[in-house]
């Protein structure tokens, strides 16, 4: 049986810091915040998908749904993604990538209030992060939530 190729990091990490364009909005109140919510919880109401989604609008929780095959681990695993997100203004898997690169384990984290986890996005206006978006529940490979929570983005963006 052949094994699967683990995704290149370095590669990947480029492909994140890319997507900063599409992480910036013209604007972002409570509004958009629900809508960007709602286009990740259409794709997992359509595909059965056992995700919780929130999003923040700095540090208050505007959107947020849970769906059948979740628990409340995975609220505190979007709370504690968000904040990582907020903390470093990057995204939860740059981080996560950032510290794979490094070979080193942040032992200054409190993994009671961070999460070294990927599904978190900041969001960004005029170059200041002013929210994010938190995905947990999939995990199929290590972006998967992280891939949801910008297809939102992305499909919230085109809707305005």
């Amino acid at each position: 049986m052949i094994e699967p190729t683990k995704p290149d990091p370095r590669m990947m990490l480029e492909e994140i810091r890319g997507q900063v364009a599409d992480r910036t909005l013209e604007r972002f109140d409570h509004e958009d915040a629900r809508r960007i919510g709602s286009a990740a919880a259409a794709v997992a109401e359509r595909e059965h998908l056992p995700i919780v989604v929130a999003v923040s609008r700095g540090t208050q929780r505007v959107f947020h749904a849970a769906f059948a095959g979740t628990t409340a681990e995975h609220d505190d695993w979007v709370r504690r993604k968000i904040n990582t997100a907020l903390r470093h203004e990057i995204a939860s898997l740059e981080f996560v990538l950032r510290q794979e690169l490094s070979g080193q384990t942040p032992d200054w984290l409190d993994q009671r209030k961070f999460a070294i986890a990927g599904g978190a996005v900041p969001i960004i206006v005029a170059g200041i992060t002013v929210g994010a978006i938190a995905v947990s529940g999939l995990v199929g490979s290590i972006r998967e939530d992280h891939d949801l929570a910008m297809d939102a983005l992305r499909v919230a963006a085109k809707r305005r």
